[in-house]
């Protein structure tokens, strides 16, 4: 089966260049429309294109949907570059809203932190309006969990959530203000890690020093304006920030040492996991038994019914 395209507008969210056995050029792309649906793509005698196409540009597309090796692709006979389109129509984004998330996220760090340093920490980062603007649309990743615009902003609340429920379980074994305050920042990095104008891709400075070195940076630069902040307090937080992805293996530059860094971690992989789990499900289209194999969970995945329809 054939399906034409007539000048349907995409973004380019991906994109390689390679050549044919009698050497010549074509393009591997995966688009983005307005509805958020990745298509993938393919150019021949992309030597003839008037522009030298890149992650993050506009582009209209003429072309042919075919079915190649089981899956559909599209087959693009004509491309032109398109200037002036806000690339923020073609960015998958959080299905909830934006202010009403930050704002709820404001109010749980107010009832939960009563140490005045912390306080004043929080108010700096209120403050920064640049920091807090990208806090709201950032992507939590580019493609493994909460990669959406408002991504990190809803990881964030979730974490914060979760961090103070399990606060009521171990009151007595943890310190409120250090757990809640390093949730809200654990993955704060992330707003100068990643790029949304360019289809979620990797800045130069994520790639030279990742959102955990980032991230301290940015708190500790927060904390460098406050006058006499405790230097154990400075220790923890970063510790927290430094430590939550648990393992060496996956990044982190220390494991977690203190009770609130650990609870930290299992909180903010279960919240991307989950969230991993969602993402699957609705690529595959599963509303009932088991996913496709995915590859970076290494597993394929269960959906069940309801306790309702069980009874």
């Amino acid at each position: 089966m054939e399906l034409n395209v007539h000048d349907k507008k995409f973004m380019i969210m991906e994109l390689n260049k390679n050549v044919t056995r009698d050497d010549r050029p074509y393009l591997r792309f995966v688009l983005s429309d307005v509805a958020n649906k990745p298509t993938k793509a393919i150019m021949f005698d992309s030597n003839k294109l008037h522009f030298e196409p890149d992650k993050g540009d506009i582009v209209a597309i003429a072309g042919i949907i075919q079915n190649y090796n089981g899956q559909f692709q599209l087959k693009i006979n004509k491309m032109d570059k398109l200037d002036d389109i806000n690339y923020y129509d073609f960015l998958p984004k959080s299905v909830f809203d934006k202010e009403s998330m930050f704002n709820e996220l404001v109010s749980l760090i107010h009832k939960n932190i009563s140490d005045q340093y912390m306080g004043k920490l929080v108010a700096l980062f209120l403050e920064d309006s640049k920091a807090v603007d990208l806090f709201k649309v950032s992507p939590a990743a580019k493609s493994i969990h909460h990669a959406y615009v408002s991504g990190l902003l809803e990881h964030t609340l979730s974490v914060v959530r979760l961090s103070i429920d399990i606060c009521k379980y171990y009151k007595e074994l943890i310190n409120k203000d250090i757990l809640v305050v390093g949730s809200l920042f654990h993955d704060i990095g992330k707003i100068f890690e990643l790029d949304i104008s360019k289809g979620f891709d990797y800045t130069d400075s994520g790639k030279l020093l990742g959102h955990l070195i980032l991230g301290v940076d940015l708190v500790n630069g927060y904390m460098h304006k406050i006058p006499n902040f405790p230097i154990e307090l400075k220790n923890l937080i970063g510790h927290m920030i430094a430590s939550h992805h648990g393992l060496l293996e996956y990044g982190s530059p220390e494991m977690p040492k203190t009770n609130e860094a650990l609870i930290l971690h299992y909180v903010d992989d279960m919240d991307s996991k989950i969230n991993n789990f969602k993402t699957v499900f609705e690529r595959d289209g599963v509303s009932k038994g088991w996913s496709s194999y995915d590859r970076i969970l290494e597993r394929q995945l269960f959906k069940h019914i309801s306790t309702d329809e069980m009874s």
